[in-house]
């Protein structure tokens, strides 16, 4: 009962995080559109990100506890770390085009194009011609 019990207040509280506030129901559907684009490019992707999300994360916060355990100390500074590395790997994928370098513009359009497309297909729409405006003279 208590897995259970962990699952039910797990997915409770998500849905109290990214539920009410409709902007915040954006981001996991960008996270999943994003994955999603990568893994269109590169398969193994979906691999890394497994390895990542529950081996390597849950690896380091048992180690920052542990790094706690041994010394108050040690555990800041293995925090310090971690959020220095975060921050430099964001500032990098973010304001220096590091994310450009893995996919460029071009191929982030195209596979945007192709999703939207499948998307279509799937439900059964017509692809979507362009609209004329008109100007008044």
């Amino acid at each position: 009962i208590h897995i259970a019990l962990c699952h039910l207040f797990f997915n409770l509280f998500g849905v109290l995080i990214w539920f009410p506030v409709p902007i915040m129901r954006r981001v996991p559907l960008g996270a999943a559109r994003l994955l999603g684009l990568y893994a269109s490019f590169f398969r193994v992707v979906p691999a890394l990100y497994i390895l990542l999300v529950f081996v390597i994360v849950p690896a380091i916060f048992l180690g920052i506890s542990a790094a706690f355990d041994a010394s108050i100390t040690a555990g800041v500074v293995a925090v310090a770390n971690i959020v220095a590395l975060f921050s430099l790997f964001e500032f990098w994928w973010i304001c220096r085009g590091g994310c450009y370098r893995v996919l460029s513009e071009a191929a982030r359009e195209e596979g945007k194009n192709a999703l939207e497309q499948a998307d279509r297909e799937l439900r059964g729409q017509q692809e979507e011609e362009p609209r004329q405006i008109e100007v008044q003279v």
